[in-house]
C-alpha cells in the first residue's frame, strides 16, 4: 500500500529533491498513526445525546413487551344482576387440570312420634374432580360426615343417627364417567310456576358438569322471568321455597337452599329444609 500511495503522491505533486526527506517523514507519520477507535466514535454520539436529553428535558421510554393477562386475572366489578354475572361466568378460563368443586350439605330430617315433631339436620360432603382435558376420567366421592346439628324452632330428635348407607341428595341427574360431559337436566324447561322456578333450576346450576357457557344461558332465562330477584349475589323468586348465592365477582354459584314456605306444617315456615354451600379451586392433582 506504500508502493501505491507512493506512486499516487508522485503523480500529484511532482517532489523535488530537497523534499525527499521531509515526504519521507510525512509517509512514516501517516502510516504510524492508528485508526481511531469505533467505540469511542460510538461513545461520543451517546455522550452526544445524554447532553440533549438533560438540555431539552426529552425523556425516551422504552416500550416494555406486549402482555395480555389472562382473562380470569382482568379485575372485573361485581355482578348487580345475573347478566353481569353471566357475562363473568363466559369470562373465567381454565387454570388447571381439574377443577375441584366440593359440596358441603346440611340435609333437615323429620321424625313424628306420638303426633310430636321432631327434627336434626344432618351433613354431607360430596367433592368432584373434573378434568379440562377430554378422554379423562372424572373423579366423585360421597359421604355423610356423621356431624349433627338441631333445626332452629324444632325440637331436637332424640338418638337420632344418620345412616351410614345414604350418602346425600342428588344434585343433579347427570352420570359422566368420562369427559366431556353434558348437563341432561338442561333439556327440561324452567318451571312456568314462579315459586318453582328457581328449583326446576338447581340440578343444572349445582352440576359440575353445565358448561359455563350453558350457565350463562341459563342465568339469562331466570333473569327474563318476572318475579326472579338479585340482590348482591342473592337470587329469590317470590313465593318459592328454593333460592341460590352467587359470587359477585365471578358469577359462580356458591351456595343452593331449599326453606318451608308454608306455616302450620309439620316444621315451622322459614325452617331451612336443606343448604348447600359450594366451593371451587383449579389443581392439577386429584385422588387416585
Amino acid at each position: 500500500m506504500r508502493d501505491v500511495l507512493d506512486d499516487d503522491l508522485a503523480e500529484l505533486y511532482p517532489v523535488r529533491g530537497g523534499d525527499e526527506v521531509r515526504l519521507a517523514r510525512l509517509r512514516e507519520q501517516l502510516f504510524a498513526e492508528k485508526p481511531p477507535s469505533r467505540s469511542r466514535h460510538w461513545i461520543g454520539i451517546a455522550a452526544a445525546v445524554v447532553a440533549v436529553v438533560l438540555i431539552t428535558g426529552l425523556v425516551v421510554f422504552v416500550r416494555p413487551e406486549r402482555f395480555t393477562p389472562d382473562v380470569a386475572e382482568m379485575p372485573t366489578a361485581p355482578a348487580t344482576s345475573l347478566a353481569e354475572a353471566a357475562v363473568l361466568l363466559e369470562r373465567s378460563q381454565p387454570r388447571g387440570r381439574y377443577r375441584h368443586i366440593r359440596y358441603e350439605t346440611w340435609l333437615t330430617f323429620t321424625d313424628n312420634d306420638k303426633g310430636a315433631t321432631t327434627a336434626m339436620q344432618a351433613e354431607f360432603v360430596a367433592e368432584v374432580w373434573l378434568p379440562t382435558a377430554d378422554g379423562q376420567q372424572v373423579k366423585i366421592q360421597r359421604r355423610a360426615t356423621g356431624r349433627t346439628r338441631a333445626v332452629a324452632g324444632v325440637p331436637e330428635t332424640p338418638g337420632f343417627t344418620p345412616s351410614r348407607v345414604y350418602t346425600g341428595p342428588q344434585m343433579w341427574d347427570t352420570v359422566c364417567p368420562t369427559t366431556p360431559c353434558y348437563e341432561t337436566s338442561l333439556l327440561n324447561p324452567l318451571s312456568q310456576e314462579l315459586r318453582e322456578t328457581l328449583g326446576s333450576a338447581s340440578s343444572a346450576l349445582l352440576s359440575p358438569f353445565t358448561a359455563k357457557d350453558k350457565k350463562a344461558v341459563l342465568y339469562r332465562q331466570l333473569a327474563a322471568v318476572d318475579g326472579v330477584r338479585y340482590n348482591d349475589g342473592a337470587v329469590t323468586a317470590e313465593g318459592g321455597k328454593a333460592s341460590f348465592t352467587l359470587d359477585p365477582a365471578t358469577g359462580e354459584v356458591t351456595g343452593y337452599e331449599e326453606r318451608q314456605v308454608f306455616a302450620g306444617g309439620a316444621l315451622p315456615a322459614g325452617t331451612s329444609l336443606m343448604s348447600i354451600a359450594v366451593t371451587y379451586e383449579w389443581t392439577d392433582q386429584r385422588p387416585s
